[in-house]
């Protein structure tokens, strides 16, 4: 045992690990014990190892790793720098197209392309913008619309009132009329005075911007009397009107042409009695629905078709359906192209000519 010179008594210890020097070394020990089968003896296992080989080897794994974590550390920072970078030159751009639409460039489109947030912000940056420049044009749209209405309008009232000669002057002259005729027992001429004055009347505040329904069938019902009392039994007519339309605001004069055109073009050519209906009601939709029929001599399609472009034409001819493009015409300038007049016809059967407008009050 003296021969290692470990300078422990390895005798005397039992098993384990131990510090000691050897060769003037610093060193470790490791003390096993064994017993071999079919032995009596007990054997020890003196393993002896320099510290300073273990130590060497354990500074060489922990150098190891500390490179290892600076590399890595290296490495996390250059791509944080990196992706920060990248991250920061798509936000300044995005920043700048804003500051663009701020100014009031509307004409910007963003080009930053991924599939990350800056990327969902540039494609919603583009929609927005797509968005303000659809709405602009919708409020130019409807300002002009507007602009054309309140010419249109103008141009209506200026033509009424170089047609109001006298007003005053015409229906006390009617009036007096209607007095004679009643004094002298012709009631039914007096009442036929005075529908012409109440009709006349009606046509002269066309100035109007807007008129509940119930006015609208007066009129009609007041023009009717007076056609039929011209006509005798060549003319027939029947009103349906839904009570709850009677308040409903809509433009002067919208119905009254149509219904003059059903008892004009309807009794023309044609032998026997014409029969006119007027059906006003209120659909499931919130809409006025109005629908004038007759069952005159109606019309070819080829005529059906010049009549609707004459009505649809933008420029005002001297001839044609002046009271149909006139409706026509201010239907489509308060409540769209897709409110504008329908008409069908058929040789011999007779004309239908409906619209519908939305419910306003």
């Amino acid at each position: 045992m003296d021969a290692f010179d470990i300078g422990i008594d390895v005798g005397a210890q039992s098993k384990g690990v131990f510090t000691t020097q050897v060769k003037d070394k610093d060193s470790y020990v490791i003390i096993d014990e064994m017993i071999p089968e079919l032995s009596v003896s007990r054997l020890k296992i003196i393993s002896v190892f320099e510290t300073k080989s273990i130590l060497s080897d354990a500074n060489k794994v922990s150098q190891l790793g500390l490179f290892i974590v600076i590399g890595v550390l290296l490495v996390a920072l250059v791509l944080v720098y990196t992706i920060s970078l990248l991250t920061s030159n798509r936000l300044l751009r995005l920043s700048r197209q804003l500051n663009q639409v701020a100014l009031g460039n509307l004409n910007v489109v963003s080009h930053i392309d991924g599939t990350d947030e800056i990327g969902q912000l540039s494609r919603q940056f583009n929609y927005m913008v797509a968005s303000i420049n659809q709405l602009i044009k919708q409020v130019i749209e409807s300002n002009e619309k507007n602009s054309t209405l309140e010419i249109a309008q103008r141009e209506i009232k200026l033509k009424m009132m170089a047609s109001q000669i006298h007003p005053h002057f015409l229906f006390n002259a009617l009036e007096s009329i209607r007095m004679n005729a009643h004094l002298r027992g012709e009631k039914e001429i007096a009442n036929i005075v005075r529908l012409l004055g109440k009709l006349m009347r009606k046509n002269l505040e066309v100035g109007r911007e807007r008129a509940p329904i119930k006015e609208e069938i007066e009129m009609i019902r007041s023009y009717l009397e007076i056609q039929k009392f011209r006509y005798e039994d060549r003319l027939e007519y029947k009103i349906t009107f839904d009570p709850a339309a009677a308040e409903v605001m809509i433009p002067p004069l919208i119905i009254q042409p149509l219904v003059e055109n059903s008892v004009v073009h309807g009794l023309e050519n044609k032998e026997g009695t014409v029969h006119v209906s007027i059906a006003i009601t209120l659909t499931e939709n919130q809409e006025i629905e109005v629908i004038v029929m007759d069952d005159g001599i109606g019309m070819k399609e080829g005529r059906l078709s010049e009549i609707m472009e004459v009505i649809t034409k933008a420029e005002e001819e001297e001839q044609g359906r002046i009271g149909l493009r006139n409706v026509q015409q201010r239907l489509t300038l308060y409540y769209g192209a897709e409110h504008g007049l329908s008409i069908s016809s058929r040789e011999g059967e007779g004309t239908r000519i409906t619209f519908s407008i939305p419910k306003e009050q």
